[in-house]
């Protein structure tokens, strides 16, 4: 069970590495001007292969390492012939073709170390001695299976006493193997205890293939990267749309089940404010007394001698209803005019107005201000 879990795990596999044998290749270290940028040290590495290596550029896969900063830079190189065409075709998907040394040329290592990685088929020392941060010398030994052991420990030894100047020694007997998580932006090879991380930028620099080909490979990656992140936006806008639509309809449930709530609580709301009008209403009447004599005493001095009053009622304590008649709708209008001018007057609302017989019947509602009777209560 667990082996078909781990079978369609979703978890990306590591990308594909060749490693191909160092015995293949030609090192060496060339100075770097301190200030000198990426492509400034690329066309050093291919003017320095022009004059070291007796093939042209065309007929070599080679490759290099420098990191910003870094007064040298290591150049390796191997003639094409040495690889099949089956070997070279097998390449097209790997992410990366490489010679097995250059997984740990970023190891951290002090200075005046070397690192011996020891392999059936050979062994190959990686000193580091005026550059810390790259290799200085990186030499490599060949032997076959027949090779005795003592052998192999004298090839060791010739080997370390040529580097010189070494104060400490690591030995690896396993060759460098990418670990599962590297991808993406990083990529860590590890041997024991050592390891060796690299940028995408790095890889691509130590990858020995056609750079042409490894342009290609840069711009289609750039060009899937984009539609990845085209891919996870639209992704990510219908999953917000989604949630979006969620919320609405959750929304009007919460909407209805509020109207459903408020319907049933209507008939309650209605009696509570009933009573509390009848409430407020039994208060005034109790502690203020209505003033209609004082109301019709305010109007009544405003009013013209063509205006009757027929009928006053109080509808309030500052409010009054006043039903009269006048000779033309003129005087109401006038009389209405008067009446909006007095300080004690909020406001006067024709509310009916008629002609009947030559006289205008009209029925008026006057608001007075609270200040407007300043008699005390008696």
């Amino acid at each position: 069970m667990a082996l078909s879990l781990n079978r369609f795990s979703l978890k990306a596999p590591p990308p594909r590495v060749v490693l191909l044998p160092d015995a293949l290749f030609f090192v060496r270290t060339i100075p770097i001007a301190p200030s000198a940028t990426a492509a400034d040290v690329a066309g050093q590495v291919e003017l320095a292969l022009e004059s070291l290596a007796p093939f042209p550029l065309s007929h070599m896969y080679y490759a290099h390492h420098w990191v910003p900063g870094a007064t040298a830079a290591v150049v390796y190189a191997a003639y094409r012939k040495r690889f099949t065409t089956e070997e070279a075709e097998s390449w097209s998907d790997a992410a990366m073709v490489l010679p097995r040394f250059a997984t740990l040329l970023t190891a951290r290592v002090d200075r005046a170390s070397t690192v011996i990685l020891t392999l059936p088929d050979g062994l190959t020392a990686i000193h580091w001695g005026d550059h810390a941060d790259v290799p200085s010398t990186i030499v490599t030994r060949s032997w076959s299976e027949e090779t005795e052991p003592g052998e192999k420990a004298r090839i060791r030894d010739e080997l370390l006493r040529s580097l010189g100047g070494t104060k400490s020694v690591i030995d690896i007997d396993e060759a460098p193997q990418i670990e599962t998580h590297s991808g993406g932006t990083e990529y860590v090879f590890r041997a024991r205890n050592l390891a060796g991380t690299f940028t995408r930028e790095q890889i691509d620099a130590l990858d020995v293939r056609d750079k042409e080909d490894l342009a290609a490979r840069r711009r289609a990656r750039s060009r899937d990267l984009l539609l990845w992140r085209t891919f996870v936006a639209c992704a990510a806008g219908v999953v917000l749309a989604g949630a979006l639509e969620l919320g609405l309809i959750g929304g009007r449930f919460w909407q209805r089940s509020q109207q459903s709530v408020i319907a049933r609580q209507a008939p309650v709301v209605s009696d509570i404010q009933r009573a509390q009008t009848l409430a407020t209403r039994i208060e005034e009447l109790s502690t203020k007394r209505l003033r209609p004599f004082e109301m019709i005493t305010i109007v009544g001095a405003k009013r013209p001698s063509t205006v009757v009053f027929l009928r006053t009622t109080t509808r309030s304590l500052y409010t009054m209803e006043i039903e009269a008649t006048a000779n033309s709708p003129a005087d109401v209008g006038a009389f209405q005019a008067a009446l909006r001018q007095m300080q004690e007057i909020a406001k006067v609302d024709i509310e009916r107005q008629g002609t009947r017989d030559g006289t205008s019947n009209f029925v008026m509602a006057v608001t007075f201000k609270p200040e407007a009777f300043s008699a005390p209560r008696t």
